[in-house]
């Protein structure tokens, strides 16, 4: 059975003035120029024409009969396969087969149009699914001949196609039992960079999901960061006078002192400094600057609770704030909880809903706006450093769409210290090649350095004024080898501000128990609150009024909160340095200690085992915040060179790279870079909403839907202390209907038997 292409698929665009179902012809090209548009400012000419090919040849396969029948008649009857990305690519296997293509180029048009619907992968990898449906490929190979042909009659002469072989193309899949090439894994040629090389296929297969997703919009667009920043409004207020005036001294000289023309560079400076505003005024001297302008800034930081805070600094309902309404506007933000504008995210802090309105609409996915938040297309995004590492490293569609908006960007990078060391070197290898490549500059942040960082250039600071805010902000450290809450708590002035943190929720829990006995108006935090919760629990932590507090390392950074007194379990000085920065914010007490306490079980979870004894051996001998700042360099320099299983870990990193193996860098990444969910999350409603809740989520009718859902009551959702399979008890007490799904959600009746008013879901830590 013979089914032609249709003369409008092959050449015009059907009764569709906005274009959304363009025929092939049109919509090949308007993607293939739209790819090379978007790669056109990379510093590499041949990139940009690379992914004019990759638009022009990815929708080649729909010539596959499958989609001929589908587009006619609107159904199939399984006769041919559906696929058209596996199609696409063989044509260009044979299409690129030619001199005006180097191997490296045919690879990467290759790679691209093969995954372009799926994921970034090796042509041969994108094959294996073949197997599995052999008769329907080889039947839709055979019968796509005929309409390859007649398309090939069309296009052949015209200048985007003529370097392209068509006989020898239309020659293989004439074969009607073709020889499916099995491509060898591809290894960079020898004096490459094999990061530069990872980089630049991304790209390209970044150009043409973006070109191909933004093609059905009639503007595509282009932002040009011009957002103005009030900084002014940044600068802070302390009990002592003098430490603002040290704050803003430091600040002015640095901005004074620095011409910011390196395109990685590392800005160190003390916690609480004021790095916000440093960060910001950077980016308003580049603003300053015509020849300096970007496409985008972007903020990355490691906790949704730091991007919190950066959105409350920057814009709030007060009448003087960084941002107007208008340019809040152009901000994004972009997390698991929340993605849409900031000024909705800023209005959703006062309920449960923590969802773009738009997207309650399942048109919204199809419009341009939708397109412009997933492809980070906004004049300030404010994500998390996962994220980052989603898109510099990840093979996924939705991930790699976004990276091309960082070229010609200024890209933020917060406490970088808590980057995963074991990254660290191939990490930083890549953001050289993308600020080369991009045109991009890159900040990195932190109050600490790592070791694997030494040697980029730093941010000058001026030591007097950074040495007399240590003095100023000075703490005491003392070690203790036992933390008795008998003994401590009654010790504990009435009018203290005092938080007790640990490593982990059972270690807390227990802790709070003994606590709460003594001072039964104490607070505990973790992640087993739900997130509505703690917002309400640490703003009420603002301010003076004496508090006692148990937590996990939910407090140990991002958070404007400061105690008189501090107790931390043992962890890496890098961590406790971060905690540390929760005492005596604004000079409140005249001698604030820190006492940093032996490990209670002698398990050095969830931290490096390796950086947690190089601590121990340290600690005993700190007494004050300057001997811990003292010690980092040392304690730094020790856990680099020391670390064997790192330095193994890295090069098999390298190692997959050089292979342009993307499943395996996306799994190293994700299995030693990113957080593991340590426990099932369940969402926790109010009673008055039981009902409606649990019919939101019976009536979705689809894994997309309750994705959504999920979305919306994101601020109700805590986290188990393990899997719902490891807690005793628990799973009877959970709704069954709701469960069958895959819904966690309590009993109308067990509410109080699974979430409890103190501390939330860590109820069940001890029964895991």
């Amino acid at each position: 059975m013979d089914f032609a292409v249709s003369e409008d698929f092959l050449a015009r665009p059907r009764d569709d003035p906005k274009g959304q179902n363009s025929g092939l012809f049109e919509h090949s090209l308007k993607t293939a120029y739209k790819a090379k548009e978007i790669a056109a400012s990379l510093s590499d000419e041949e990139l940009a024409n690379t992914a004019f090919y990759a638009g022009l040849l990815h929708d080649v396969g729909k010539l596959n009969p499958y989609y001929q029948i589908l587009f006619s008649s609107g159904w199939v009857d399984g006769d041919y396969l559906r696929a058209h990305a596996i199609f696409s690519a063989l044509a260009v296997h044979w299409l690129a087969n030619t001199a005006a293509f180097s191997k490296r180029t045919q690879k990467q048009i290759l790679f691209a149009v093969a995954g372009h619907h799926t994921k970034l992968t090796q042509f041969a990898k994108s094959l294996a699914f073949i197997e599995n449906d052999k008769t329907l490929f080889e039947r839709s190979f055979k019968d796509t001949y005929n309409n390859l042909y007649r398309f090939s009659q069309t296009v052949r002469e015209l200048k985007e196609f003529k370097d392209l072989d068509w006989d020898y193309c239309l020659s293989k899949f004439k074969n009607p039992i073709p020889r499916i090439p099995q491509e060898p894994d591809y290894t960079v040629d020898e004096g490459n960079s094999f990061v530069e090389d990872f980089l630049d296929f991304s790209s390209v297969f970044s150009a043409l999901i973006q070109a191909d997703r933004g093609s059905f919009f009639e503007k595509f667009p282009q932002p040009a960061f011009g957002i103005s920043l009030n900084t002014g409004v940044l600068v802070r207020t302390g009990s002592d006078a003098s430490l603002p005036k040290i704050r803003t001294n430091f600040q002015e000289r640095l901005l004074l002192n620095n011409k910011f023309e390196d395109n990685l560079l590392i800005l160190k400076a003390p916690t609480g400094i004021g790095k916000t505003k440093i960060f910001l005024d950077i980016v308003n001297k580049f603003l300053a600057s015509p020849s300096r302008r970007f496409e985008r800034v972007f903020y990355f930081s490691p906790l949704l609770a730091l991007t919190d805070d950066f959105e409350g600094k920057l814009y709030t309902d007060n009448a003087v704030s960084v941002l107007n309404q208008a340019d809040a506007e152009k901000v994004l933000v972009y997390n698991h909880a929340f993605k849409g504008s900031l000024p909705k995210k800023r209005s959703s802090n006062d309920s449960c809903i923590s969802l773009d309105e738009e997207a309650e609409n399942t048109e919204f996915f199809k419009t341009p706006e939708y397109f412009e938040r997933e492809s980070f297309n906004k004049e300030l995004i404010i994500t998390t450093t996962q994220r980052l590492l989603m898109v510099l490293y990840s093979n996924e569609v939705s991930e790699k769409k976004k990276l091309l908006s960082f070229k010609n960007s200024f890209l933020i990078i917060d406490e970088v210290q808590t980057i995963p060391k074991v990254l660290l070197p191939n990490l930083i290898a890549l953001l050289k090649v993308l600020t080369k490549k991009y045109h991009s500059k890159i900040l990195l942040v932190s109050a600490t350095i790592p070791d694997e960082l030494l040697g980029l250039p730093m941010v000058a600071t001026p030591d007097d004024v950074e040495e007399q805010y240590l003095q100023m902000t000075a703490k005491r450290i003392e070690y203790m080898e036992v933390l008795d809450a008998n003994r401590e708590v009654p010790l504990l002035r009435v009018d203290e501000r005092v938080l007790f943190m640990f490593n982990t929720r059972r270690k807390a829990l227990c802790f709070f128990e003994k606590v709460s006995e003594l001072k039964p108006d104490a607070v505990y935090l973790s992640t087993g609150i739900r997130k509505r919760d703690r917002e309400k629990i640490i703003e009420n932590l603002h301010g003076s009024t004496p508090a006692t507090v148990v937590s996990t390392q939910v407090l140990e950074a991002g958070v404007d909160v400061s105690f008189s007194r501090m107790y931390r379990e043992m962890a890496p000085l890098d961590n406790i340095v971060q905690a540390m920065g929760r005492l005596n914010r604004e000079c409140e007490r005249s001698d604030p200690l820190l006492t940093v306490f032996r490990l209670l079980d002698n398990n050095h979870m969830p931290y490096s085992e390796l950086e947690v004894e190089e601590s121990k051996k340290r600690i005993p001998q700190l007494h004050s915040s300057k001997d811990l700042y003292d010690a980092l360099s040392d304690y730094y320099k020790t856990v680099s060179s020391e670390n064997l299983t790192n330095k193994n870990l890295a090069k098999n990193l390298d190692d997959y790279m050089k292979r342009l193996n993307f499943d395996d860098v996306w799994k190293f990444v994700k299995d030693h870079a990113l957080p593991l969910e340590l426990g099932d999350s369940l969402l926790v409603p109010d009673p008055q909403d039981f009902e409606k809740i649990k019919k939101d989520f019976l009536s979705s009718d689809s894994n997309k839907g309750l994705g959504k859902i999920y979305t919306h009551y994101a601020k109700l959702m805590a986290q188990l202390p393990g899997s719902i399979e490891k807690i005793n008890g628990l799973e009877d007490l959970l709704d069954e209907e709701l469960l069958e799904v895959g819904v966690l959600f309590p009993k109308e009746k067990a509410l109080g038997e699974v979430y409890d008013s103190k501390v939330g879901l860590d109820k069940w830590v001890k029964k895991t």
